[in-house]
């Protein structure tokens, strides 16, 4: 038996430092977490009075400003969270996190899987891939789409393909 395979008695004054400092690094951690939250709160509170302290025209101005980027760095670059932080809004990874505390990761997501969404109105071919391979191929008529639909509390997907239902979301 070897040295790291020794069991350690729990009175131990080693082991009982370790966990004295195990324990005041969590708390550390909790500590900082803590702060984290309260200055969050703050900025979001001198956010909003910053934005309600806005005219109208400032506030559409701030609007079009941020709308203009994120569609171009979403929509048309179609950029990673990162890239549309950094090189669409021009900020440096300080913004990372307040990126994530306002929403905008969340935003990025829903937009991303948004669009993969409507790139797959105009396939032709819909498979169905098991542990066994292709367990379904459907080669699409010219007239026919396909939608998707969650149903039974979003945990069944259905896949309608025919020549009308598809139409519906166009």
């Amino acid at each position: 038996m070897n040295d790291e395979d020794k069991v350690v008695p729990l009175d131990d004054p080693e082991f009982l430092e370790a966990q004295r400092k195990r324990e005041e690094s969590l708390q550390a951690l909790s500590d900082i977490g803590q702060e984290m939250e309260k200055s969050r709160k703050v900025y979001e509170h001198d956010n909003d009075t910053w934005w309600d302290g806005l005219s109208e025209t400032e506030r559409e101005d701030a609007f079009y400003a941020v709308c203009k980027r994120l569609q171009r760095g979403e929509l048309k670059e179609r950029g990673s969270y990162r890239y549309v932080l950094y090189n669409v809004f021009g900020f440096d990874p300080g913004m990372y996190a307040r990126g994530m505390d306002c929403g905008f990761m969340a935003l990025h997501n829903a937009i991303y899987d948004g669009e993969e969404l409507v790139e797959m109105k105009s396939v032709n071919r819909f498979e169905v891939i098991d542990n066994t391979g292709r367990a379904y191929v459907k080669y699409l008529d010219k007239d026919e789409g396909i939608k998707y639909n969650l149903q039974d509390d979003k945990r069944t997907l259905k896949v309608f393909i025919d020549n009308q239902r598809w139409k519906e979301d166009l």
